[in-house]
């Protein structure tokens, strides 16, 4: 069960007008009225409000967030199908509405993608297709976190006041000084931060079954979405200008993981159904009946390669439930989707430098897509 919708998303979907479906380039408006640099100057204000308080609350933050809420979907209903105004609702909705609006955010961007991709706004210029998708590259990063990264693990996963909210970046921080050994050290971490592990499970506790379940069934509704968008955008753009959408998508899924982790309580117990008849044939006849299904994720001799698979998904989603701090599902999760790939898509993953690339071909004389 997901949290409700946060806006009617089939709104900003219909087309500007017959003649015009994406409408035309607000950025050509230099008027002071212009709703283009209204959300833009609204955007970049709330940005250097929340880079001077650092981890405290910002009034000044929020109230401009709250101006690109409410200019973003007029524009998009109204002016223009445009990425980047997309992408700065998507950084006002993770901030304002949570991982629900985050959901709604993705869920718009892809429509927008597979509805207006020949036509949407930013136009291709010079520097050909990177300046549409620029906006994109923004959210995720480039060698480095992007700007959606800081405000998702500010999310509350719980849903107490006293102790809490608390964020995922909370809960890893206090993790991190679980693990220090020495107790005088440990607690007086503790104090500095202001919270430790056993505050973070208060709120747990105190937190309603309801906020659990949708924070999770959003986070995998964002999850399954953003993904999709990537596809899209690699199909689009092909694997070397299409952005990257990794560290979106492991952020959410270490958001992910924290939140099955401490709400494991809180979600209802799935009976799995079992496969196993009782009784009913003699010792002498066992052996001859239909062998006993093992239960799911035990895992017998390797089949074949896409068994390997199947069984490295188990792992990791084995480690995502038990560790959802530690890098290992998410390393095993990178592996698997190497193993979907082709070689010339592998080396474009692992070596995005073009230079790079061709002296690595003509060393061992595997093709690149550069060749």
């Amino acid at each position: 069960m997901a949290s409700p919708a946060v806006f009617d998303i089939d709104a900003l979907l219909a087309p500007i007008s017959e003649e015009q479906p994406t409408g035309t380039d607000i950025r050509e408006n230099a008027s002071a009225d212009s709703p283009y640099y209204k959300i833009k100057d609204a955007r970049n204000s709330a940005r250097a409000h929340e880079r001077s308080s650092m981890f405290e609350f910002s009034k000044e933050a929020n109230d401009c967030w709250r101006t690109v809420l409410e200019v973003a979907p007029k524009i998009l209903k109204k002016d223009a199908k445009d990425l980047e105004i997309t992408s700065w609702y998507i950084e006002a909705l993770i901030r304002l509405k949570g991982f629900g609006g985050l959901r709604d955010g993705f869920n718009l961007l892809q429509q927008l993608i597979e509805q207006y991709w020949e036509n949407i706004y930013p136009l291709p210029d010079e520097d050909g297709i990177e300046t549409t998708v620029a906006p994109l590259s923004g959210l995720n990063g480039q060698g480095s976190e992007g700007v959606l990264i800081a405000p998702i693990r500010r999310v509350p996963i719980t849903d107490a006041d006293d102790p809490g909210p608390f964020g995922f970046w909370q809960y890893h921080q206090a993790l991190d000084v679980q693990k220090i050994v020495d107790e005088n050290e440990r607690e007086s971490k503790v104090q500095s931060n202001g919270f430790g592990i056993e505050d973070i499970e208060k709120a747990v506790a105190q937190s309603s079954q309801e906020f659990f379940i949708n924070q999770r069934d959003d986070l995998e509704e964002a999850i399954n979405t953003y993904r999709e968008v990537g596809k899209k955008l690699d199909e689009l753009c092909g694997a070397q200008e299409a952005p990257s959408v990794n560290n979106i998508i492991n952020t959410l899924q270490q958001c992910l993981g924290a939140v099955k982790h401490l709400g494991q309580d809180k979600f209802p117990v799935e009976l799995e159904e079992t496969t196993a008849e009782e009784g009913g044939e003699s010792e002498g006849d066992s052996s001859a009946s239909t062998p006993v299904q093992q239960p799911q994720g035990v895992a017998g001799p390797i089949q074949s390669r896409e068994h390997a698979f199947k069984q490295l998904k188990v792992i990791s989603e084995y480690f995502l439930k038990t560790e959802p701090h530690s890098p290992i599902s998410y390393t095993l999760d990178k592996v698997i989707k190497w193993g979907d790939m082709s070689l010339t898509e592998l080396i474009s993953e692992l070596i995005p430098d073009g230079s790079s690339r061709q002296h690595y071909s003509h060393l061992t004389g595997v093709k690149s897509q550069d060749d």
